[in-house]
């Protein structure tokens, strides 16, 4: 199916695309896209929308936007009708491209296993890359009754317990609903009594469904691309074939490639600026920062400069009260992804509390690149990458008293602020993505199939 010239051609499917706000996982795209065609790679983007379909092109890349129903199943046609009249609108949009490789990079109503199915039936080989955790967890966040990291191995009572203390019911109830049968009582007449209580009843049951799923992703794709070595482990505890497992992180965009790292200097009158950029909501752990914050004596010289929105608008609401009683806190509002290099240029250490199992994040290998320490909660991927000791810290994601001391730290250590930025690296960078990338799709276009 390779073109003529010999190049690839490659769907790449996200739940979400420029111009509308997006993160990480859509400026991954973005970036492997147009490396990979150094490579002799073309690519395609298709991607959910909650409104009708779109076609335009962004950085000179051809987008597909289809709404999350593209899916649904055609009508039965006439004896003799064209096959493509047999396609769901969704299906038509990936047979339009004909591509010799299809690569899902979210796991959403919008774009995941569904679609995976229907690529499938047209006889497509097709990539999981797993940028978050949501295949694996009901929670979303990889956190084991919210207190330590889970192995990401989906038992259906330990889930159910899990999830259901997530939920807010309390502990005998979560415990209970952990022991009952694997019921799905979500269409019955329960569920139109009480929603909430449907829900805890099937909870078993809906652990149960996860599990399938994770297995019918590693059924359907040929590979899965885990982006941190805490993924693949999560996998493999759940009986993925390892050969069927590849690992490949994530990296800065090029725009961070020609810029010289900072290497910060002695300077113990200059005010220190901590950055934050993410999501404001709660699983990012803005908060954290800032009640840690609370706590560093006001004659020190720190500023709190927090970059982003949020969907949570009482959780937005709390930030924006602290930085009203605050004035080292700063509201810097949305940085687009073009405008994040300005933004980390004004800080000196960059604080990432997120509060789940980031698979990534890029914005630590941005800040990286750049020569800025991080702060980092001592999870997921954030521990994959920062050095505690040598480039940054690693924190606990739900206490703030460590995080306090280690701000004081970096205001009142300018020769440990310095060292710490001097043994900032750049390890990876787009270019090397897309040279894993190229020689996955070359090994899956000439491979058995795996599993």
């Amino acid at each position: 199916m390779t073109s003529a010239a010999g190049r690839l051609r490659i769907v790449h499917c996200v739940g979400f695309y420029f111009p509308d706000s997006t993160g990480g996982t859509e400026v991954y795209v973005r970036d492997l896209v147009a490396a990979l065609s150094e490579h002799g790679i073309d690519g395609t983007i298709i991607a959910a929308t909650d409104q009708g379909y779109d076609r335009y092109k962004w950085h000179g890349v051809d987008v597909v936007r289809y709404p999350i129903g593209a899916t649904a199943a055609p009508v039965a046609p006439v004896p003799g009708e064209r096959l493509s009249a047999q396609l769901s609108p969704f299906q038509k949009i990936v047979e339009e491209v004909k591509p010799d490789i299809f690569h899902l990079h979210s796991w959403t109503s919008g774009a995941g296993l569904g679609h995976l199915r229907q690529v499938a039936r047209m006889g497509i080989p097709s990539i999981v890359t797993m940028h978050v955790p949501s295949a694996l967890c009901m929670r979303g966040t990889m956190l084991l009754y919210g207190r330590q990291a889970c192995d990401g191995r989906i038992d259906s009572r330990r889930c159910a317990h899990c999830w259901a203390l997530y939920r807010g019911f309390p502990e005998p109830a979560a415990r209970l609903a952990s022991l009952l049968p694997k019921w799905d009582v979500t269409d019955s007449e329960i569920s139109r009594l009480s929603s909430r209580m449907a829900a805890l009843l099937s909870i078993t049951a809906s652990a149960e469904t996860k599990a399938r799923q994770l297995r019918s992703m590693a059924t359907l794709s040929k590979r899965i691309v885990a982006p941190s070595q805490w993924v693949r482990s999560a996998l493999l505890a759940n009986a993925i074939p390892p050969e069927k497992v590849v690992v490949s992180a994530q990296a800065a965009s090029d725009a961070f490639g020609g810029r010289s790292p900072r290497m910060r200097t002695r300077d113990d009158g200059r005010e220190v600026v901590i950055g934050f950029l993410g999501r404001l909501e709660a699983y990012k752990g803005a908060d954290l920062v800032v009640k840690a914050l609370a706590q560093v004596p006001r004659n020190l010289p720190v500023r709190l400069r927090i970059a982003g929105t949020g969907t949570e608008p009482a959780y937005v609401r709390s930030i924006e009260q602290a930085a009203g009683r605050d004035p080292r806190i700063e509201m810097v509002g949305l940085v687009e992804h073009e405008q994040v290099p300005a933004f980390l240029e004004t800080i000196d250490v960059l604080a990432v509390p997120s509060r789940y199992m980031e698979t990534g994040p890029i914005v630590v290998q941005e800040a990286q690149a750049l020569g800025i320490p991080v702060m980092g909660a001592d999870l997921g991927g954030i521990a994959e990458r920062v050095r505690p000791g040598v480039d940054g810290w690693l924190l606990p994601f739900d206490n703030p008293r460590p995080w306090t001391a280690a701000i004081v730290e970096a205001v009142t250590d300018r020769d440990e602020l310095a060292r710490l930025s001097s043994n900032m690296r750049r390890s990876r960078s787009i270019a090397d993505v897309a040279a894993d990338m190229e020689a996955l799709y070359r090994d899956v276009l000439i491979a058995p199939t795996v599993g």
